[in-house]
């Protein structure tokens, strides 16, 4: 490791190589019926997120808008893989809820598989979940698991993406010790602010390193991440389809 300015060799080896997931996207136009015919108009659900439990059932966090709340978890309560239902809160329009899954719902049997809910939604154009996996899981075999829950859900989209935090481990990789030392100094203490609250000779000093060492590390840093996010260093999002 160079604290002088020189050429940084050292790549910084407590980082872990970042894998990328692969998203599938299912449909179906039938799951969505329910809501339309009991409460004879549109309403979207968000499913915000997905906490499993020891017993193997699940707790799911709702949020949507609708008028009658309670109309709602009657509903909810009437989807085969749902246990009960209570409303959490209420704000004009706007509510949530948490909802007691089975565990032989579609959300134990992507937990079984290693995957995560991204997202799902119900609306009048039926019931659509993203969810997100290991790259080795096969997907056929998910299919099946899941098409075992709900018949109806078609995958209708599939592709591997890198996530943030693939990105950050990414750049985190590219960096030496001291490269993301600096970076992170220099970003926590408001190097970056306007007005700058800490100057590059103050934190050089207090990095106990030259001005010039300083502000080498950091440019090689910041040509590290932008070499990552926009260069041929490996970007962020999707990578094939």
């Amino acid at each position: 490791m160079r604290d002088d300015g020189g050429p940084d060799t050292e790549p910084n080896e407590r980082m872990t190589a970042a894998t990328p997931r692969r998203r599938l996207r299912f449909h179906s136009d039938s799951l969505g019926e329910l809501f339309h015919e009991v409460l004879a108009e549109g309403v979207t659900v968000h499913i915000d997120s997905v906490v499993q439990l020891d017993d193997g059932t699940h707790l799911e966090y709702w949020t949507t808008t609708h008028r009658d709340p309670q109309r709602l978890v009657e509903t909810v309560e009437q989807l085969p893989t749902k246990l009960d239902a209570e409303l959490l809160s209420t704000v004009d329009d706007t509510h949530r809820f948490e909802v007691h899954g089975a565990s032989e719902s579609l959300f134990g049997v992507l937990e079984e598989f290693g995957a995560v809910a991204k997202s799902a939604t119900y609306d009048t154009d039926g019931f659509e979940v993203v969810a997100e996996l290991p790259v080795d899981v096969d997907t056929d075999t998910i299919v099946e698991a899941v098409q075992s829950v709900y018949p109806s859900l078609e995958l209708v989209d599939g592709y591997t993406v890198e996530t943030v935090s693939d990105f950050r481990q990414r750049v985190k990789e590219r960096l030496t010790e001291r490269q993301l030392t600096v970076l992170q100094v220099a970003y926590f203490s408001g190097y970056y602010e306007r007005p700058r609250r800490r100057t590059g000779a103050e934190l050089a000093d207090r990095l106990g390193i030259s001005k010039q060492a300083f502000h080498d590390h950091l440019r090689k840093a910041h040509a590290t991440v932008f070499e990552t996010l926009i260069g041929g260093g490996g970007g962020f999002g999707e990578v094939d389809r």
